[in-house]
């Protein structure tokens, strides 16, 4: 398996990890920071990715946290890596001693990460590096010798990150911090690569040194000759004084000249070279990535549905399948969610009809957050779910026409049509709410038939959501795709759905509940004197 694809660049990470570990891992400003990829952004921020981030997440450690939200905005295209990581979460459901160890092994670099973050975000004084200086290494070393101690995983996703994690042991950048350090003309190097003769000047994390002992020696000889007898008196008080200024000048130098001259030219060199390291970043990484499986097995034991690690495929064309679908941020926290089968994928296009509040847009977004789930390697709120590999994923829904676009309302959303329709492949899933917004009836059909009919030859896997019944019935009669309906019993919704069409919009109900049906106009005005 290639490793390569779980290392994210430590100069990136610190931007967004908060050294002292007093709030959160800031969801919001990596957002901001990440490129795009299979999801563009609109569609995160449609189907709530923070949100679904806070409901799966059980991380123990900031590049946890950090890992598992860049995984959830950039699923995985890779069947390998994804099915990789469906093996090792069942190897920790089924081995609890692999499991308990790997959990005190996150927790004990969970206790350091505090000082390891202070030292890579150079967030401490310095006049005063040297702790934290040794509170990273005695972090990135228990990543180390941790390792060790740790039951060998048969699965070859939780190998490799072992294996990169001993990978750092033989770099040079933990010779760096962990063997004797030297200044040299040519910068900051280990014993290995500085040369046999080559000027250097070795570096001791600490204020006591030669430089610092030295001038003191003559003063203390004194004082001992002075106390032993071993020197008349007279002699050795005029030698104390005399020598008692080395004292003074080796106390000032350990105490402010030594840390500001290793600080410059030792502890930060070092840091810029455990930032730059391939070893140490994937190391780093490495100990997420585990945070984040675990993350993955405490979701699933959270969740009071059944859960289940969906069968990926990577074939030509989209599909998504399952049986009794919930969604994962709605249903964490409620037992009587209702759940849903869905089959998407063989009819091309399914058109989904019902009135507001009936549990349509909560149905899309699911069905996209359950895709990203299982596209990193994450279990699914389902009894069974199939999909295959979407190579991009689209959400649309209505937006407020920006003042700079002369189109208005129908140009804005239109665009957006358009930008969804050039990019999707067979592979892809496009969600649309409603289209071709803000125009006549008759404009409004020929124009959404035309776009649909578009989308139907692409054959990727697309939803609409629409209270155009009309547009439905066309498509219907062509025989071309699906078409889903909110139930009613009681004259209520059930949130689940059914074949068929909705030909009702309800909207008179809505209306009524919130006081502005055509009687309580009447009445308003009638109340204010106006009529």
């Amino acid at each position: 398996m290639n490793s390569d694809k779980l290392i994210i660049d430590l100069n990136f990470q610190s931007r967004f990890i908060d050294e002292q570990r007093k709030v959160p891992f800031d969801s919001e400003k990596m957002f901001e920071l990440l490129s795009e990829t299979v999801v563009d952004k609109r569609t995160l921020q449609m189907v709530e990715i923070h949100d679904l981030y806070r409901a799966c997440n059980h991380t123990r450690t900031q590049v946890g946290a950090a890992h598992l939200f860049h995984s959830l905005n950039t699923p995985s295209e890779s069947l390998e890596l994804i099915q990789a990581k469906q093996d090792s979460l069942r190897e920790l459901e089924a081995n609890d001693a692999l499991r308990r160890a790997l959990e005190d092994y996150i927790d004990q670099f969970a206790s350091g990460e505090e000082e390891l973050f202070r030292f890579l975000n150079v967030s401490y004084h310095p006049m005063f590096p040297y702790a934290t200086m040794r509170g990273a290494v005695r972090t990135a070393d228990s990543m180390l010798r941790g390792v060790d101690s740790i039951p060998q995983p048969q699965t070859d996703y939780l190998d490799s990150l072992f294996e990169i994690i001993r990978n750092y042991g033989i770099s040079e950048t933990s010779r760096l911090v962990r063997n004797p350090t030297f200044r040299t003309l040519a910068g900051i190097r280990t014993r290995r690569e500085k040369g046999l003769l080559e000027p250097a000047w070795r570096f001791r994390p600490g204020r006591l040194s030669f430089g610092s002992i030295a001038p003191g020696v003559p003063f203390l000889l004194s004082l001992t000759a002075w106390g032993t007898g071993a020197m008349r008196p007279a002699l050795a008080e005029t030698l104390a004084l005399v020598t008692s200024g080395g004292l003074l000048i080796g106390l000032v130098y350990g105490a402010a000249v030594k840390p500001h001259i290793d600080h410059d030219t030792a502890v930060l060199p070092i840091r810029q070279r455990l930032v730059e390291s391939y070893h140490f970043g994937s190391m780093v990484e490495a100990v997420a990535a585990i945070d984040e499986l675990l993350s993955f097995r405490a979701f699933r034991k959270s969740i009071p549905h059944p859960t289940v690690i969906p069968e990926v495929t990577d074939g030509e064309r989209h599909y998504f399948q399952a049986t009794a679908l919930r969604n994962p941020v709605i249903a964490k926290d409620n037992r009587d969610y209702v759940a849903n089968d869905v089959s998407l994928g063989e009819d091309g296009i399914s058109f989904i009809t019902g009135p507001n509040s009936g549990g349509k847009t909560t149905y899309c977004k699911t069905i996209v957050q359950s895709q990203i789930l299982g596209q990193i390697g994450a279990p699914v709120l389902a009894e069974s779910a199939r999909m295959n590999i979407a190579d991009r994923i689209f959400y649309q829904a209505p937006a407020f026409d920006s003042l700079n676009d002369v189109e208005g309302r129908f140009g804005t959303e239109l665009r957006t049509t358009r930008d969804i329709f050039r990019a999707v492949s067979p592979k892809s899933l496009a969600i649309l709410d409603e289209i071709a917004e803000g125009t006549t009836a008759h404009e409004k059909m020929n124009l959404s038939v035309a776009i649909l009919t578009g989308f139907y030859a692409k054959c990727n896997t697309t939803l609409l959501v629409t209270h155009a019944y009309e547009l439905v019935e066309k498509f219907k009669e062509m025989g071309i795709g699906q078409c889903l309906q909110v139930e009613f019993k009681d004259d209520a919704p059930t949130h689940r759905f059914i074949p068929g069409i909705s030909r009702e919009s309800h909207a008179m109900r809505v209306a009524v509940k919130i006081g502005f049906s055509p009687a309580d106009i009447k009445r308003h005005l009638q109340e204010e004197g106006y009529i």
